[in-house]
């Protein structure tokens, strides 16, 4: 997994990270139709982030 500029472009579990020093990398949930939910719990498009992500983040097993 690497960090890159490309927005995700199915739903799953991605990191994502600013572009600022100042904010720790988040683990975001990105939905269908292309938004996620900040821990605020504001919600914002994707296509309007400026950052880098990188997956989507595979579920652990249950083994």
């Amino acid at each position: 997994m690497v960090w890159t500029s490309d927005k995700p472009a199915k739903a799953g579990w991605y990191w994502w990270r600013g572009l600022g020093e100042d904010m720790d990398p988040l683990i975001l949930y990105v939905d269908e139709v292309g938004y996620f939910q900040w821990p605020d719990g504001a919600s914002q498009e994707v296509g309007l982030t400026k950052g880098e992500w990188a997956g989507p983040i595979a579920p652990p097993s249950e083994d």
